[in-house]
């Protein structure tokens, strides 16, 4: 062996032992590197699987519902953000929505409490009557529009009793209102409740419960009460005025004889122990409680009389002495929006703008009150190509109906919701599971790990 020059430097044992734990730190860092790189890889790979699945579910929409469910509930297991949530929520709310045939420009709608009878009152086509109805022998959760019955070529405000036996419809510009009872469907039995002069436009009407008694605002600031009856002619009870400006909502509770009035500057509640003599308990002025909005345009009190929406305010409305506020809808609109409430006021819904206002169509937002400080964001519903902007909801929130201004009216089928409509609608719905061979023929992404555990159930892990 070659001794080395004299000029020549060798490694002294104690170079070497200074060396060796950088050498080995290195080797350390080199391998986390490498597993660190190892791991975006696959986690890379994870989300363009998850995200091919969704776009297959997408592809599947109106053709194989099943399908569409079933590849984006295992697209959201693969890999769960934004893109692939929203093409499944998408899905589901698609699939649940049906139309209702022959309607166009929709003024006002109504639902009987089981959501099974909507009245439509339409600028082209009148006012009637439809049956919503869910195929059996259809793949998809909806219901769809069928058995129209025509009540009148008038539009207007309109209301439906909770049992579907009784229907009213007035006329803006006239301030006629007239009622139909339902009892006989296929003769519905017509009575003129008021007589249009054309000197108080009609804003809103709504009718108690039973609908034996009717509420009507106007544009002048005035409230009608009238007893109604079957075979007896209307009767009006009362005429108050405590608004200065037009009253564009009544809503009446079903228990504990409760009325909610709003107009632009004030919101009154009302106490209807005697309707023919109603009291004023509570009211609110937009100076006051308006949050800097230059008017009130939108309210909706609950079935129970426990709460109330004013604006995008929640009240608790249990004493009518001494309205409490207890939250508020994210995102104020101008003043309000078109509002539906369940009957115990756990679930509302509500006309909402797009982000930056780009879109010209204005989804529909389910939200759960059950701890109205903190509303959750439950469900979005979208009509193809128009803007919601009469809504009807039915006594437990399952049903929604949506008019529009040039699309005519829709209605949805939700599941009861809870905590969200990807998770809720997948615990309503049957076993996703599929048969041996099925997914290669929906998808050509590689069937992902969680088609073959055991035991299967995507919905516990959503």
């Amino acid at each position: 062996m070659r001794k080395p020059d004299a000029d020549e430097k060798t490694p002294s044992a104690a170079k070497v032992r200074r060396l060796g734990p950088m050498l080995g730190a290195g080797v350390v860092l080199l391998s986390l590197l490498i597993g660190t790189g190892v791991s975006v890889g696959l986690q890379a790979q994870t989300v363009s699987q998850a995200r091919a699945i969704a776009l297959d579910g997408t592809k599947q929409r109106g053709s194989n519902w099943y399908a569409a469910d079933l590849l984006g509930y295992v697209a959201v297991l693969t890999h769960s953000d934004s893109y692939t949530r929203s093409a499944l929520a998408e899905t589901l709310t698609e699939e649940r929505r049906g139309s209702l045939p022959g309607t166009a420009t929709v003024v006002d709608v109504a639902l009987s409490a089981d959501g099974k009878l909507a009245l439509v009152s339409d600028a082209q086509e009148g006012s009637g009557l439809w049956r919503l109805e869910r195929d059996p022998e259809a793949d998809r959760e909806n219901l769809t529009g069928s058995g129209s019955t025509n009540l009148d070529p008038g539009w207007g405000p309109a209301a439906l009793s909770s049992d579907g036996r009784i229907a009213v419809v007035g006329e803006e510009e006239s301030g006629a209102i007239k009622m139909w009872d339902l009892m006989g469907a296929d003769n519905p039995r017509r009575t003129v409740v008021r007589t249009g002069n054309y000197k108080e436009s009609l804003l809103d009407v709504s009718l108690s419960a039973d609908g034996m008694t009717l509420f009507a605002g106007f544009e002048n600031g005035s409230v009608e009460i009238w007893r109604l009856g079957a075979g007896q002619k209307p009767r009006l009870l009362a005429r108050v005025r405590e608004h200065t400006s037009g009253v564009g909502v009544v809503s009446a509770s079903a228990v504990g004889g409760k009325l909610l009035t709003i107009s632009e500057d004030s919101a009154v509640v009302w106490s209807l122990a005697d309707p023919g003599h109603p009291r004023l308990s509570t009211r609110l002025t937009t100076a006051e409680h308006g949050s800097g909005m230059s008017g009130w345009s939108g309210g909706v009190m609950s079935a129970d009389g426990r709460k109330a929406i004013i604006g995008r305010t929640v009240w608790d409305v249990t004493d009518p002495e001494r309205l409490t506020r207890v939250g508020s809808l994210p995102s104020p609109a101008e003043g309000g929006a078109p509002l539906a409430i369940a009957d115990d006021g756990s679930i509302v819904a509500t006309v909402e703008e797009e982000p930056g206002g780009v879109s010209s169509v204005a989804p529909v937002v389910i939200w759960g009150l059950k701890d109205p400080s903190h509303p959750v964001r439950l469900a979005t519903l979208r009509v193809p190509e128009s803007q919601g902007w009469q809504l009807a909801m039915n006594e437990d929130g399952t049903v929604v109906t949506v008019g529009t201004r040039t699309g005519g009216a829709y209605s949805w089928l939700l599941p009861k919701l809870r905590s969200g409509l990807i998770k809720d609608a997948c615990v309503d719905s049957q076993s996703l599971r599929p048969s041996p061979g099925f997914w290669e023929s929906i998808s050509e992404v590689p069937p992902p790990g969680v088609l073959n555990e055991e035991p299967f159930n995507i919905c516990s892990r959503l």
